[in-house]
């Protein structure tokens, strides 16, 4: 089980305020959020702040991240969320080697690259016929690595961005929560077919939680609180 969780964002902060909120109902037992860590200020640290959560805006400018390594390392995480808009040099991924899970609104290694929204948006210009979102290992090569949880869904003829990115975003939290409290490895034989919204999505590996915990009233107040004008979901 994790204990010392690690954000990196840059935008609306959606899966951080998820995971936060789902350790306050004892969905993430010992684990805490030991620090936010942007490269920009944005939603996400005005919610660490609020929640007296370590937050600082670092520079991943630099050819090595050295600042980011040197935050990383003081803060001794036992898993760092890649919630971020920069590609991490390959001295954060030595340096944080299987620490590192990130989310991808893809079935990897389907459009692997694209950043947000763009994966979703450009499988829909593309007709595929299943969208889904990845949580997976972080390698030196830009969404390379190995898928943890996926979770799928079938598109629909009229489908755009504006319809399903609410799923989408659920998908995705619900896929993080897995990947942080599931074994790395395991059996995908089993998986968890569940109806979000008014569509059927299947997960592999089964989710190892109770999902019913997240009723509508929890992601209308996830959706509720602020971001801003250039977070594309809440969870970017």
């Amino acid at each position: 089980m994790t204990n010392r969780i690690v954000f990196l964002c840059s935008g609306g902060g959606g899966n951080l305020r998820f995971l936060a909120q789902a350790a306050a109902l004892g969905a993430l037992p010992g684990a805490t959020i030991a620090a936010v860590l942007s490269d920009r200020e944005c939603p996400a640290n005005r919610f660490a702040r609020e929640r007296c959560l370590p937050t600082r805006v670092l520079d991943f400018t630099g050819k090595d991240q050295q600042t980011v390594v040197s935050a990383l390392a003081a803060l001794a995480p036992d898993v760092v969320v890649t919630n971020v808009h920069k590609i991490l040099a390959p001295s954060v991924i030595e340096t944080l080697a299987a620490r590192l899970i990130n989310l991808h609104y893809s079935l990897l290694p389907a459009y692997g690259g694209l950043i947000g929204t763009r994966p979703v948006e450009t499988a829909l210009t593309d007709g595929a016929k299943f969208i889904g979102v990845t949580a997976h290992e972080v390698e030196i090569e830009v969404d390379a690595g190995c898928p943890i949880v996926q979770a799928v869904m079938a598109t629909r003829p009229r489908d755009s961005v504006a319809t399903v990115m609410d799923t989408i975003f659920r998908c995705g939290c619900l896929a993080l929560l897995e990947a942080l409290i599931g074994p790395a490895r395991r059996d995908p034989i089993e998986t968890t077919r569940l109806r979000i919204n008014d569509r059927e999505v299947c997960f592999n590996p089964a989710l190892s939680f109770s999902p019913d915990v997240f009723d509508e009233p929890f992601w209308q107040t996830l959706a509720a609180y602020p971001t801003s004008p250039d977070a594309q979901m809440p969870g970017l």
